[in-house]
């Protein structure tokens, strides 16, 4: 049986508590986009992303712990999102620390400036289908049943919104002609770029599935599933080359960097493809990536992780190790 080790616990208590002393803005409430390391603000943008992400933390750092508190304040952070970051097409980008609107630079790449992303609306369906994981614990019996009629009122909230993101992934992001998602777009869902997102297709494969999972509504497991399946089939056909993916491919042109977080989500993605469609193919796809990373992305100097990308040849491009778009 797995065993937690102490010191990770203490690292994660470390980290809420920086958290809620420094990140949380006592005044507008919300989390800050970056601090510095005395706890000064460093950037006090409040993007619908990194609320999302405090959310996502907090709910497993209550499941770790059992912290009523932690709880508190991920469901608190929900409210935010929901009063503050979403209009009535779908959620926002970008706010300033009153919650005002602001430039939306942060998640617009590629040439473009989009009024909403997909990537903000997959990390705040993310965030939600864990922080209704653990509210569904306080209602499940010690033989691992729900009782739905024991769910709070939040839980029925958080499951709403899931079943609104599943809907918006369905009808405006994913574009069934091409087998793909769309990435940016106006601020009525008009897809701003010809853009195929191998990382984001094949993360939002398993996270698509992991909320059907939860939720366990088979009206919208058949709605769904399909998607999921085509999502990682397409990634498989067009970007899983020489034992690693791509990173994207822009106006039919590939970018052949192999992206940090883009290797680790093939892996998980595969994974969870060959437990759907009980195809070799990508439990061979999950190993071979696994292989790539530990040979190729991982940096061999003594205190280092991972390079943030290589070339085509595996070489590391010059870019920070850690920095505010490279995490551990």
């Amino acid at each position: 049986m797995f065993k937690p080790k102490p010191e990770y616990l203490a690292a994660a208590e470390h980290a809420y508590r920086f958290l809620f002393e420094h990140f949380w803005d006592q005044e507008f409430g919300g989390i800050y986009w970056a601090m510095n390391y005395d706890g000064s603000v460093s950037d006090s943008t409040k993007h619908t992303y990194n609320q999302a992400f405090a959310i996502y933390a907090l709910s497993s750092y209550f499941a770790a712990t059992g912290q009523q508190e932690a709880l508190e304040r991920a469901f608190a952070l929900y409210e935010i999102i929901e009063r503050k970051c979403k209009d009535e097409r779908g959620y926002l980008e970008s706010f300033n620390y009153k919650f005002e609107p602001e430039d939306k630079s942060k998640l617009s790449e590629n040439g473009v400036l989009a009024a909403r992303t997909m990537n903000t609306l997959l990390h705040v369906f993310e965030a939600y289908t864990e922080l209704y994981r653990v509210l569904k614990t306080q209602a499940t019996n010690v033989q691992g049943e729900l009782d739905v009629r024991k769910l709070d009122v939040r839980a029925w909230q958080v499951k709403h919104n899931l079943y609104y993101m599943l809907d918006l992934i369905l009808e405006k992001i994913y574009n069934p002609v091409l087998g793909r998602q769309e990435v940016f777009f106006d601020d009525n869902w008009q897809s701003l770029i010809d853009l195929h997102s191998y990382g984001h297709d094949i993360e939002t494969s398993w996270l698509v599935d992991r909320c059907l999972e939860v939720l366990d509504n088979q009206y919208y497991r058949v709605k769904l599933r399909p998607v999921v399946d085509t999502l990682a089939q397409r990634v498989y056909a067009c970007a899983y080359r020489e034992h690693s993916l791509l990173n994207e491919c822009e106006r039919g042109v590939d970018n052949t960097n192999r992206v940090w977080w883009i290797q680790a989500e093939g892996v998980v993605g595969f994974l969870n493809a060959y437990r759907n469609l009980r195809e070799d193919k990508f439990l061979t796809a999950a190993a071979d990536i696994y292989h790539y990373i530990m040979t190729t992305m991982v940096d061999p100097r003594p205190g280092s992780e991972w390079y943030w990308s290589v070339n085509a040849a595996g070489q590391p491009n010059p870019q920070p190790i850690v920095e505010p778009w490279k995490c551990p």
